[in-house]
């Protein structure tokens, strides 16, 4: 099997994954520069050490990337690897999306076309240029073989879009267990004066729809034992801390900042159970929550809201509360800390769970599975039409 992996992200660590699977040949296509804005840049050039070809392209504008056009690479790789499965990393709403079903279907037409999509909220694409997203996005949906959703969220929002649900395949995006797995952080937790506290942490960014504001607020009605430390950074930083200082809670958070991903797993094994206390917001919801299945797999216990697939991906292997409800993750997390019975419970489910369904090994079979079922149906041939007025 020949498989082209495309999209504005890093898919170096999949593309070596799918190389080294048996009958797999790999090509990618990758940006040779582009500015994916808080997400950092991509940089893509040819380095022999890669176990699969790739083959980088110019793209424009740089950003924002959304609206980004391939200049070229993407019709070189079609024709000097031929694959048999298309895999493009990216909304169908991207422009480049749309561009690149278009030209695999002019240039190599035998080849299937799939495609991951996280987003898992309905966006309304009004005005000049969002506009262009909205084609992008109808188009794309009309010609592609199958959508791999992040998530059932993100499914459900395709099949609500009138994708044909029998085309969609549910593959979870993997976490190396190697990478995060649990390690001794007594001394960590020396360091952050929290020997004999209750640790709750927190770990991504500090914006309003991750919901810190939430943990702060909860710390006012837990015991002096428990302590909060914040792994992080973002714009609402500043904010938060004066927060931390209203609320009269500003001793018990340790305010960490921004760390080597390398790094992570020993703030994860510290903590006595993570918190995810995202909110939704007009335009988004959590997709995925990555940093659960890391400290299941660090054999932390998980508490998250109800927000997006959180639920999901906790399954029974954690706690959940009402997103926005303080005084619900409070009681939470007290459930925790008077439970270390529960704890250990919870952290062996999680592990096990995350073994089970989240880390990369997972992942790749499971695209394997719906690359191999994807060559057996027909290519779609929706139409193709030019933008039509802004949605309503």
């Amino acid at each position: 099997m020949r498989i082209l992996v495309t999209g504005v992200t890093s898919t170096v660590r999949l593309c070596s994954l799918l190389a080294a699977e048996p009958g797999v040949e790999v090509a990618a296509v990758q940006p040779r520069f582009i500015d994916l804005g808080e997400y950092g840049v991509t940089r893509a050039k040819p380095d022999p050490s890669l176990p699969y070809r790739l083959f980088p392209a110019r793209v424009f504008p740089v950003r924002p990337y959304p609206y980004s056009l391939y200049l070229d690479g993407f019709g070189h790789a079609l024709r000097g690897f031929a694959p048999d499965v298309i895999y493009h990393v990216g909304e169908p709403s991207e422009l480049g999306t749309a561009q690149l079903l278009w030209m695999a279907r002019r240039v190599c037409p035998r080849a299937r076309t799939t495609l991951f999509a996280l987003e898992n909220v309905r966006r309304r694409w009004v005005g000049f240029p969002k506009s262009l997203r909205g084609w992008a996005e109808r188009i794309s949906l009309a010609r592609l073989d199958m959508a791999i959703a992040a998530s059932h969220t993100a499914e459900e929002l395709l099949i609500s879009q009138g994708y044909p649900a029998e085309r969609i395949r549910v593959v979870y995006a993997g976490i190396s267990p190697q990478a995060f797995r649990r390690v001794d952080a007594a001394a960590l937790r020396r360091s952050l004066g929290a020997d004999g506290a209750f640790l709750v942490g927190f770990a991504g960014r500090l914006v309003h729809e991750k919901g810190v504001d939430l943990l702060l607020q909860a710390l006012i009605t837990l015991p002096e034992r428990c302590a909060l430390a914040i792994v992080g950074a973002g714009p609402l930083e500043a904010e938060l801390k004066r927060l931390a200082v209203e609320l009269g809670v500003d001793a018990r958070v340790h305010w960490i900042g921004a760390v080597p991903r390398d790094e992570l797993a020993w703030y994860l094994s510290s903590f006595d159970a993570l918190v995810l206390p995202s909110r939704s917001i007009e335009v988004w919801q959590e997709q995925y929550g990555r940093v659960l299945v890391e400290a299941m797999l660090c054999e932390t216990p998980v508490i998250g809201s109800t927000c997006g697939c959180i639920p999901e991906v906790i399954g029974d292997a954690g706690l959940t509360f009402p997103e926005g409800d303080p005084e619900a993750l409070a009681e939470a997390i007290m459930r925790l800390a008077e439970s270390p019975p529960r704890r250990a419970e919870l952290a062996a489910r999680g592990l096990q769970r995350a073994r089970d369904r989240f880390t990369d090994r997972a992942q790749v079979q499971d695209l394997l599975e719906a690359f191999r079922f994807v060559l057996e149906l027909p290519a779609r041939r929706g139409r193709w039409r030019m933008p039509s007025a802004p949605d309503a």
